[in-house]
């Protein structure tokens, strides 16, 4: 089967920029900002749709169903990864994600676990990443006010090519001038802790519920895209059940599936990706999902993509 191509599921949030609709050439406001972009989904709220070969027209859920073992192989339904594309003009909600038996129990949801690789970044941009302070009540009482984040928050310095992994229960948020491609699990469960006083919903009780008050972000700096490409992959995050590579290619390079499907996404240049039945071309910040049937995929161009594979590993469900 061909590299599939989906349709991504758009939202204007009240913190997006334009660079992603600038990256795909489609219409600005600043109502529709478009500034978060689901491209890989099979979420209920953000589903995707496919593009392009046989399962045209079908949400990405509906082709799993009917065509498990061909798209995902060896892993279970719920195992589809999911890329977003995020702008962030202003910082985010300071928020905790639940782990899976938590968020299934609470919500009827999958757990969350995140990363981030870092597209762009404005000089002096940060990133909020875990607590200052073990000190459950002071964190308690910061929260009564919206002023977690900005007493306790651990603000971390980040720049292009930097890959960030968030493990669920980690108070966080994604800073401003910060544009960037979030791999995560399947889950969409957000307890926001803290809003900069935009006046949205807060989900304090169940954000303490989960909230780990010792977790921090891992950092892995993968070096910025340039011109003179040095074709390699290296590991950019491994979260246990998920794994994202980077890969710089000049010229081409080819996998096994090894019976796992692959979402292949575009952070540099553009790329194409191949199988025996047919090949899609992925600009910056393009996805595609390669099938688990395909046996093997080629990656060609001047280019560099993030290679994120499923694992037969689960979530743990602490």
């Amino acid at each position: 089967m061909e590299p599939l191509l989906l349709k991504p599921y758009y939202v204007s949030p009240v913190w997006g920029g334009p660079r992603i609709a600038q990256a795909r050439g489609i219409a600005w406001t600043s109502e529709d900002n478009h500034g978060e972009s689901f491209d890989v989904s099979a979420h209920p709220s953000t589903m995707g749709v496919v593009r392009n070969g046989p399962y045209a027209g079908c949400t990405l859920a509906e082709a799993i169903a009917a065509h498990h073992d061909e798209l995902l192989g060896d892993v279970p339904d719920d195992a589809p990864l999911q890329i977003t594309t995020m702008d962030a003009a202003e910082t985010l909600s300071v928020q905790v994600h639940p782990p899976e038996a938590y968020a299934q129990a609470a919500e009827g949801d999958h757990g969350k676990v995140e990363s981030w690789y870092i597209l762009a970044a404005e000089p002096g941009a940060t990133l909020i990443g875990g607590c200052g302070t073990d000190d459950v009540s002071a964190l308690r009482d910061a929260a009564t006010d919206d002023s977690i984040a900005a007493r306790f928050g651990q603000r971390i310095a980040v720049q292009e090519g930097d890959f960030v992994l968030i493990p669920e229960g980690t108070m966080h948020a994604l800073g401003k001038g910060i544009f960037a491609v979030e791999v995560g699990s399947l889950g969409n469960t957000t307890y926001r802790i803290c809003d900069w006083g935009r006046g949205r919903q807060l989900h304090v009780d169940k954000a303490f519920d989960v909230l780990k008050t010792g977790n921090r972000p891992s950092v892995t700096h993968m070096g910025t895209y340039g011109e003179q490409v040095q074709p390699r992959e290296r590991l950019g995050v491994d979260a246990g059940f998920f794994k994202s590579f980077v890969l710089d290619v000049d010229g081409s390079q080819s996998f096994r599936c090894d019976r796992r499907y692959a979402v292949i996404t575009c952070v540099g240049g553009a790329a194409r990706v191949s199988t025996t039945n047919g090949s899609v071309e992925l600009g910056y910040t393009d996805s595609c999902l390669v099938p688990a049937d395909a046996s093997t995929y080629t990656i060609s161009g001047t280019c560099r993509v993030l290679r994120s594979v499923r694992t037969p590993d689960t979530p743990e469900e602490a």
